[in-house]
């Protein structure tokens, strides 16, 4: 039996998988992106200068409280009162330990410190001593 023969002629050929893929992978990147810069929104404060200080390390059970120029406090990107800070406090202390949480307040520099004193007891209160503000290297 004879089998046939293909005789045609394909021409020029693009392979696009790779195309595909990378843009498949841009896609992926700015969803991604995209979904930290909406739930990382914080309120713009203008920080105090700091002459000495470290640079920020990672922490993983990071609660980070701002206090705004019109005195609103701030639990990540929403309005929140001294209480529900608390609770937060407390229950992130409860999950993953005291000496594990770190509180990180952004308090503006026209802030008097009146307002930031409460959010420091309610902290002792729980037993989180790692206290730490965001401030701008002079």
């Amino acid at each position: 039996m004879r089998l046939p023969t293909q005789n045609t002629q394909r021409g020029l050929q693009f392979n696009i998988t790779p195309l595909i893929d990378v843009v498949f992978l841009l896609i992926i990147f700015f969803l991604v992106a995209s979904h930290f810069i909406r739930n990382e929104q914080v309120e713009q404060v203008e920080l105090p200068v700091a002459t000495q200080g470290k640079d920020d390390e990672d922490a993983a059970n990071r609660i980070v409280i701002t206090v705004a120029t019109d005195q609103r406090l701030m639990l990540g990107s929403k309005e929140a009162t001294l209480d529900e800070i608390e609770r937060r406090i407390q229950f992130v202390a409860e999950e993953h330990g005291a000496s594990d949480t770190e509180i990180r307040i952004r308090a503006d520099r026209s802030v008097p410190y009146s307002v930031v004193e409460p959010l420091l007891l309610a902290a002792a209160r729980i037993g989180v001593s790692k206290v730490r503000f965001a401030v701008l290297p002079k």
